[in-house]
């Protein structure tokens, strides 16, 4: 079947991720699910013909809901990727993409909060259970280390090295990334693996190193949760990669050189990291326009 060979030639030759390859499936079987409906072939489908597909797409589809500018670029970033794999397997000998307009789309700024707003979150956990322990040292890696809440959920106790205060991290792409960790981090990271992580495993042995309360490897959504918990306890308006995004932006703001920021959040482009020069001169204009009102 051409969506799985598809899906086989995004993991094998693009080394795709996970999520990456059901984005693509998604959208690959909804376009071929129209072509079928269509009476068309994907061996021949025109330009114009790609165009009415989108046309539909973008009203909804089947849905009848408007698709947002962000989802219709997903779209046709699908629709490139797929073309292109037709025409490396010789099923086609045109790309009927290449005319497509390119749909770009604005960027959105990360959210950031600053860092009083972080400890206010961090000083919201109440440590004295070993869960209230584990949340604290969940979040100030993440923070400490610019931690995707992926990365931290894959975390492995092995991967830590406690004299160099270092942390090998498995990042987008299966590539990996060696982060330093700040000394808080490591103060609370270190009590947790010695004696709260062993309370919370009892007699189960694993190698991940953030542990359930039913002894099995955290969740992403379980740290979704316990960071939205803590963000509404702290009064503070936070989302899943806040504390990532505000690494970033006050590792800037402190001096950092984008290349090594760079290095530390696991961008393979730069220009994903440019961003959050953005975020740092709107905080500097905002701060300039609260200081100075204009008079009325």
């Amino acid at each position: 079947m051409i969506l799985e060979d598809f899906s086989q030639s995004l993991l094998i030759e693009k080394h795709a991720s996970k999520a990456t390859r059901q984005v693509y499936e998604h959208e690959i079987a909804c376009f071929l699910s129209y072509i079928n409906d269509n009476s068309l072939d994907y061996s021949t489908i025109t330009t114009v013909q790609l165009k009415d597909y989108l046309l539909w797409r973008a009203n909804g589809g089947q849905s009848d809901q408007k698709l947002s500018p962000r989802t219709m670029s997903r779209v046709i970033t699908a629709l490139k990727a797929f073309f292109s794999y037709l025409q490396n397997e010789r099923i086609r000998n045109d790309d009927p993409t290449e005319l497509l307009p390119k749909n770009k789309i604005p960027k959105r700024l990360p959210q950031t909060i600053d860092t009083d707003a972080v400890s206010r979150i961090l000083d919201a956990i109440d440590t004295t259970s070993d869960i209230g322990f584990r949340d604290r040292t969940m979040l100030e890696l993440i923070y400490s280390c610019g931690l995707r809440v992926s990365e931290c959920a894959n975390l492995r106790v092995g991967r830590y090295y406690s004299l160099e205060r270092r942390l090998v991290v498995l990042g987008k792409g299966s590539k990996e990334r060696m982060i330093p960790v700040g000394d808080v981090a490591a103060s609370y990271l270190e009590t947790y693996l010695n004696s709260v992580r062993l309370r919370l495993l009892g007699k189960t042995r694993s190698q991940i190193m953030f542990i359930s309360q039913q002894q099995k490897p955290i969740t992403r959504e379980e740290i979704w949760y316990r960071l939205k918990k803590y963000a509404e306890l702290a009064g503070v308006d936070s989302k899943v990669h806040t504390l990532r995004h505000s690494f970033a932006t006050h590792l800037l703001q402190n001096g950092a050189d984008l290349r090594s920021v760079q290095e530390l959040l696991g961008h393979s482009d730069i220009r994903t990291t440019e961003i959050y020069t953005h975020v740092d001169t709107d905080d500097i204009f905002r701060a300039f326009e609260k200081a100075h009102p204009e008079d009325n």
